[in-house]
């Protein structure tokens, strides 16, 4: 969970930073392309991630003997 957050925060750092980049260029419709292609990625990524451990948990969960 803690890499899920770790992976958002810096997933937020590099979309501002590209904020940036395209404010000061406004021209290139190439990076907006880009960044839409490689987020989508990472969100793929972290939802893949966070379905894994979801499961994981749950499994660990429904393998707790309670009487």
């Amino acid at each position: 969970m803690i890499r899920l957050i770790i992976l958002s925060n810096a997933m937020k750092e590099w979309l501002q930073q590209c904020r940036h980049i395209a404010q000061q260029k406004p021209d290139r419709g190439s990076f907006t392309t880009e960044s839409v292609i490689v987020t989508a990625i990472l969100v793929g990524i972290a939802i893949a991630v966070g379905a894994v451990l979801l499961a994981k948990v749950l499994a660990k969960a429904k393998s707790i003997n309670l009487g």
